[in-house]
């Protein structure tokens, strides 16, 4: 979606993408819509510099996330890779060239008890390591714009990751049950179409290294959006609500984006979908 929004802006994209079947036929079918998406395809490590020193782009959106919340010792050093080292190669490079602006999306999970660099678990561990590599960088290159971007929960048309409205609808459409842990569920989803929004502010307006969040103003009540939907439809969404604990939304104190504000309603493109 941003890179779709990027590109009908007129910008130039390189994409800087593993090495895979699936990433090569992805990539192609946006290359030949449009010929400013250049995908960068890597095997290894020790092959970005190479691929990436001539680039000398204006602005690099790290979006590269490996999300396993406490991963076995197997799993360590993919998660590590993903969120530490293959960032810190690009942000190395990058700083090195033309850069002006470097923005990296963070996780609400970097935020737990609502304290900042205090993770909820070993994924967010990783996102602050790289967030303190960005500042040691910021104190070296004091000229170029360093940009953190906390996130929540995202939800969008074409969303197929195993997150629970997106479980919801596939369980739906399967006559599938889906179970909660609590009627007294509480989230809070921002609309993928208004993170774009943040991501295109922080590119083209915003010119000095900060923090920021942007998180919805509305908490979704799971429980009676699913009883608003069963009472219109004659086809039913089964679910199975367990008695455990539910979780908080705690306030989080960061700037939000200036000229920043949510437009996109998630429960009605849930609706939508569902429908």
């Amino acid at each position: 979606v941003l890179v779709d929004n990027l590109l009908k802006e007129g910008k130039t994209i390189f994409a800087v993408i593993r090495h895979s079947e699936k990433n090569k036929n992805f990539s192609l079918k946006i290359r030949k819509k449009n010929k400013k998406y250049i995908p960068i395809f890597f095997k290894k490590n020790d092959e970005l510099f190479k691929k990436i020193s001539n680039i000398k782009p204006d602005a690099v959106v790290n979006l590269a996330t490996n999300y396993i919340p406490f991963p076995s010792h197997r799993e360590m050093s993919s998660v590590i890779n993903s969120n530490i080292i293959f960032p810190t190669l690009i942000l190395d490079v990058c700083c090195k060239q033309k850069i002006t602006k470097f923005i990296n999306l963070c996780s609400v999970m970097q935020l737990n008890n609502n304290q900042l660099d205090n993770p909820e678990n070993y994924y967010a561990l990783t996102k602050i390591l790289f967030k303190k590599t960005m500042s040691f960088y910021n104190e070296i290159y004091k000229n170029k714009i360093f940009l953190n971007l906390y996130i929540g929960d995202t939800f969008g048309p074409k969303d197929i990751r195993k997150k629970i409205l997106p479980e919801i609808i596939k369980n739906y459409k399967k006559n599938k049950k889906t179970t909660i842990l609590t009627k007294d569920l509480k989230l809070n989803i921002l609309h993928v179409y208004d993170v774009v929004k943040g991501i295109k502010l922080l590119i083209n307006k915003v010119n000095k290294s900060e923090n920021y969040l942007i998180k919805s103003s509305r908490k979704i009540d799971l429980f009676n959006v699913i009883k608003k939907f069963n009472l219109k439809s004659k086809k039913k969404v089964k679910m199975l609500w367990l008695n455990k604990k539910g979780n908080k939304i705690n306030r989080i104190n960061i700037k939000n984006i200036p000229g920043w504000k949510e437009k996109r309603n998630v429960i009605k493109d849930f609706y939508d979908l569902l429908k």
